[in-house]
This record gives structure tokens, sequence and C-alpha cells, in this order.
């Protein structure tokens, strides 16, 4: 028989908020304008489960209250799957609260249950979530004990056949009819429903509830499907309070930046761009792109660049949640450094150019490739940053000026030549053919120019020397 491992989550939305820890909040149905979900702060007021929303918000005035959402809680159960696919395997969904983990292929890889318990537990703690937890070697036996609040992790059937049997008949899933029924009859139990004969307990009360308790023995198999998380990283986290202030969302992005970093670390990959979706109240979304084009993986670095962008963002309306999209996934790649050398500075060139990128723009920040052309204005053109060209042989041109004109400018005052004629004579394969003979000159001032003289006699600046 598998063992199974079975994580229930109580409240999966209300700590998923990311907000003021010092207001008691609650979250509420629709429909039944009853409380089914509230924090340590709400119970201390005197808010309990079930309370209707009227006399809930009459024992506390200061009470933050948000409605239900299923789908929120199925999206977040996924974001859970995805965080713990890193460390197990074979988890499925059970919607909209709950996750199924089989145990026993899993403690190959680890010494003992412990162990592996262990590892999962505190990978799970850094979502910040709360759940209960328990072993079985069934589906339905795990269940049972996790939504029960047994927080055991066990291995041994014997006792854990003792602990289901134990719980009163309200614990299982059975129809509240069923269950009465059972109690008219003197079934108090799961262990008083055991020692009765399966057949028996057909014939009376009909074959579901001998499917039920083959299922929660184990006798019969549950079937299970098992979640295959996508290869990448979305995440949304909504916010427990409107926030009008960019500065405001550095605290909350920290938190899905550190999911992401250790997202990237524990595949080996870097991320070249984010999409941060700003969701606003009343308005349409704001989404901006943050890249770093060499790839990066760390939080501190991210949220850098995130911050950067912010300074040239308007907010159209307060931000009521935030989702983080990691696009263009590639393969780590470790920085060369001399090693004697070693790093220079306090950032390295891949990071100066991802925060000069966010500062001012992806398209405002390029490199510059040499090809091969004698004409200056075509002996260059703009690539991206840290591209790597392959050497360019000398060209028989002489010396020439770092700074050189986009285009030629008339020659206006006196100049003194100093060295030359380097003749260019090129181009005629293109129809933009030069013939020029370029010297170096000195004006009266002792400025130091590149000119040329066209066959004409036409003199022009093309270059500044330093």
């Amino acid at each position: 028989m598998s063992l199974w491992l079975y994580l229930h989550f109580p409240a999966l939305q209300l700590d998923s908020l990311f907000g003021d820890e010092t207001l008691p909040v609650a979250i509420v149905d629709s429909k039944a304008s009853t409380v089914v979900q509230c924090n340590v702060l709400a119970v201390r007021s005197g808010i309990k489960l079930g309370m209707g929303l009227g006399v809930a918000a009459t024992l506390c005035h200061q009470l933050q209250v948000h409605p239900y959402q299923e789908q929120y809680e199925r999206d977040k159960l996924k974001q859970i799957a995805n965080w713990l696919y890193l460390v197990t395997a074979d988890i499925s969904l059970f919607e909209p609260d709950g996750l199924l983990i089989k145990v026993s292929d899993m403690l190959s890889l680890y010494p003992n249950l412990t162990t592996y318990w262990q590892a999962v537990q505190e990978h799970l703690n850094k979502l910040g979530v709360r759940y209960y937890y328990a072993s079985a070697y069934s589906v339905y036996g795990a269940r049972l004990l996790a939504r029960a609040h047994e927080n055991n992790i066990l291995d041994d059937k014997q006792q854990l056949a003792q602990s289901i049997g134990s719980y009163s008949l309200e614990a299982t899933d059975l129809p509240s009819k069923t269950v009465i029924n059972l109690r008219r009859v003197g079934i108090q139990t799961i262990a008083d429903l055991q020692r009765l004969a399966l057949a028996d307990i057909g014939k009376r009360f009909g074959l579901d509830i001998v499917t039920y308790i083959g299922k929660l023995t184990g006798q019969l198999k549950h079937p299970v499907e098992y979640y295959h998380p996508p290869e990448q990283f979305l995440h949304y986290l909504e916010l427990l309070y409107e926030m009008s202030n960019l500065d405001w969302l550095k605290k909350p992005l920290s938190k899905v930046y550190s999911l992401l970093e250790t997202f990237l670390r524990m595949r080996n990959k870097h991320a070249r761009e984010l999409i941060v979706t700003l969701h606003l109240r009343d308005k349409a979304d704001q989404s901006l792109t943050v890249a770093a084009g060499q790839g990066e993986y760390k939080a501190d670095k991210w949220l850098t660049l995130t911050l950067l962008r912010f300074e040239s963002l308007t907010l159209q309306a307060p931000v009521v949640g935030i989702t983080v999209q990691a696009k263009h996934l590639i393969h780590s790649v470790v920085e060369k450094n001399d090693l004697f050398v070693g790093r220079q500075g306090e950032l390295s060139a891949n990071e100066l150019i991802a925060m000069l990128q966010a500062k001012l723009g992806n398209n405002q920040v390029q490199g510059v490739k040499a090809i091969y052309d004698h004409r200056p204005e075509y002996a260059t053109k703009p690539c991206q940053p840290l591209q790597t060209n392959r050497p360019i042989e000398p060209q028989s041109v002489g010396v020439q000026p770092g700074f050189i004109l986009p285009t030629p400018l008339p020659l206006q005052e006196k100049v003194v030549i100093e060295h030359g004629p380097s003749r260019i004579a090129a181009g005629w394969w293109d129809d933009n053919e030069v013939i020029r003979d370029y010297f170096i000159a000195r004006t009266e001032s002792g400025r130091w120019l590149w000119v040329f003289r066209t066959p004409e006699q036409h003199w022009f600046v093309h270059g500044l020397f330093s």
C-alpha cells in the first residue's frame, strides 16, 4: 500500500493577502453572509467561523471584510503545488483547499519519513500560509486526519488505523442523512462502522457507504490525477488595502521576488525579463517590463531594477494587487573575472547595463559593434550591450579620434596641419563612394581636429581628439 500525505489549508485566501497584520480581517461568504475565514485579531474580538456578518461587524467596528473567492483559492493552491514541486513529486489537487502527495516513491531519496517531511515543511513554511497535515495509507484517511487537525506524520499502519477509527462520523465526508441513520442504530465512530460486515452495511445503507469505507481503509483505490506544473513563474499577490504610492509596493514586491529567487535558483536558471502587472481599482491594469539583458535571479537585484522603472511610472488609480511573471528563462552563466584582478567595483558590467536600461529604457542603452569598412561613418553600428565582437584587423587609415561627428561639418576656422594626409577611397560598391584625404590639425585655441579634404578642395571636420 502507498503512503499518502495530505495538506489542508483552512484559510488560504486570508493567508495570501498582503497588508497590515494589526487589523482584524474576515473573509465572508457573499451568498450566506457568514464568516468563513478570520485572523487571530478577529477571533480575539469574539468573531467565530459561521457567524453572520452583521453580528461580526457589531462586535468589531474595525473589522476589514473581504468577499470569499473560490477561484482565487484555486489559483493559490496551484501556486503552492508549483512551489512544492521543487522538493517533492506526485502532487494532486483537492480544490480549493487541499493537496495530496504520494510519499512512498519519494522515500527512496530520503533516509526516512521524518527527514522527508522536514524538507517539505521547511520549504512550505516560506509561503507563510497556515496548514494542517497528516499521513495515512489511503487518500481518504490522510484527508480525514488532516482536516481534523491531526498534524502527525506516521507510517505505522496499526497506529494510523486506530487514529482514524477514533473519529466520529461527522468528521467523514458521508452525507448528513447517512450519519443520522447510522447513529440511530448505535454507530457513533468510524471504528464502530468498521466492526460491521460490509455486506450488511451495503444492504441496509447502500453501496455508497461501502465504497467510502473501502477507500478510507485503503481496500479500494481512489483514482488520483497528478498535477504537472508549467515551467514558468507566475505569481499573484492580493493587497489587504489599496496602495496609491509606488514606494509602498517595495515590501510586497520583496515577498514575491524572494519566491522568484528560490524558483530560479533551484532550477539553476536566470530570467531575462519580468512582466509586473499592477491591478488598479476601477481602472485598467498597468503593466511594465523589467529587463536584465544577461539574466538575473537575485531578489534584491530585481527589486532595484523595478524601483528604477517605477520612477518613470504614474499610477492611474490605487493598486489592489500585483502579478509578476518571469519571461525568457535561461540557464545560469557564471560571470568570468580575471583570477588576479578579480571583480572591480560594486557592480558588474551586466548589473550596470541592467540598471541603466531600467532607468533610461531598453532602447536607450546600446553597445557599439565594429565592422569591416574604412569609411568612419560606416565602421561601427549599434548592437546589444556587451555583445562579443570578433577583433577587427587594424585599418590602414592612420590615427583616428575617439569622438566621431555623426555628420561631417564644414571647417570654419584656421588650423595648422600637424600630420597627414591619409587617404580613404571606398564605397564604390554600394553607391556611397567617398574619396577623402584625412589630416590631424590643431586650431589656434589648441583643439586637435580630425579633418579631411575632398577632391573638390572642400574641407570638413569629422572628429575631435581628447
